[in-house]
């Protein structure tokens, strides 16, 4: 079987717990990160046995020895790193959101496609196999039509200092983009498009979204959602139809557990994760490789590009502005 060669480019808290999984996937080798500091590169390279480090991201897209990279950098910076990375051929894993706004999207999209290199947003619930189950239970018709969903994303953060990545509005700060991804995630997977979709942010005063709370109406159903950093709460999610109900216990996104609900008659299915969960987004990036697939047929570049506009669209909507980067 190939051996898939890993990049990591960016190498803060997820980098790392992304490196952990890493370790734990058969035939795939982290082969180098890189950081713009040099000694946080080599402790990094050290404790997650890379082959390689580099102080500097380009040096890393023009390793030869790496297939595909991971972008684990602030929001900000995906689209430009990811378009340096596809213009030199290397595949793209990254973080999601793939970029700040639908522009970025596009662009990413076409130079992916331009350079026929794979690419994929890393929406990890996507891949969780615990997702992948309620989606059957879903397709089998066991809740029937669904009508409702409520999904909510949120934890405290207002104590960290205002360069914080989630405070500062230059680094993509506040709610939707980190978090609320999720349960608009949810309901576009499930649902699919809005026919209107309404939303509202108590902002703070760099401008950033501290609470943002979404209402999406769909022809026959409707989905309430929320994200914020000003409390935290029990994250479940529930997933109504006309037969029964899906509860998704907190912290639902990366949940191991699902229960089934039909009138007195309850039913649950358990996935124990491998490692933090990052692996399945792994395997499937390895699998797409070896198959010699541009995109993933469980999320689409059509998927990142719908799941943009929707984050786009809850911005207009509740006047939330981030500086622009455009590339």
């Amino acid at each position: 079987m190939k051996i898939i060669r890993w990049g990591i480019l960016g190498l803060g808290n997820i980098a790392e717990k992304f490196a952990s999984d890493l370790l734990l996937i058969p035939h795939c080798v982290l082969q180098a990160v890189a950081s713009q500091r040099k000694n946080h590169a080599a402790l990094f390279a050290k404790k997650f046995n890379a082959l390689s480090f580099y102080d500097h991201y380009i040096a890393l897209l023009e390793d030869d020895q790496v297939d595909v990279i991971y972008i684990a950098t602030l929001h900000p910076s995906h689209a430009q790193w990811s378009i340096e990375a596809l213009n030199r051929k290397k595949a793209v894993l990254c973080e999601k959101p793939l970029a700040m706004n639908s522009s970025q999207v596009s662009k990413i999209i076409t130079t992916a496609q331009n350079n026929n290199t794979f690419l994929m947003e890393a929406l990890w619930t996507r891949f969780n196999p615990l997702f992948g189950h309620v989606l059957k239970w879903i397709e089998e018709g066991q809740i029937g039509k669904i009508r409702y969903i409520q999904a909510s994303f949120s934890f405290f953060g207002l104590d960290r200092g205002l360069e914080s990545r989630i405070l500062d509005p230059n680094k993509g700060g506040g709610s939707l983009l980190d978090i609320g991804i999720y349960p608009l995630f949810l309901a576009y997977q499930l649902l699919g498009m809005p026919e209107k979709i309404m939303a509202h942010s108590i902002l703070s005063e760099q401008q950033i979204d501290l609470q943002t709370a979404m209402m999406l109406s769909y022809k026959e159903s409707q989905a309430m959602l929320y994200s914020g950093i000003t409390h935290d709460e029990d994250m479940g999610a529930k997933i109504c139809g006309e037969k029964g109900e899906i509860y998704l216990p907190s912290r639902w996104h990366d949940a191991n557990r699902a229960v089934l609900r039909q009138g007195e008659l309850e039913d649950q299915i358990e996935y124990p994760f491998v490692g933090l969960g990052y692996s399945y987004e792994i395997e499937e990036t390895n699998q797409c490789l070896r198959e010699k697939l541009l995109q993933s047929k469980k999320w689409r570049h059509s998927d990142s590009v719908q799941l943009m506009y929707l984050l786009d669209e809850v911005r207009n909507e509740a006047g939330i502005v981030y500086p622009e980067q455009e590339i």
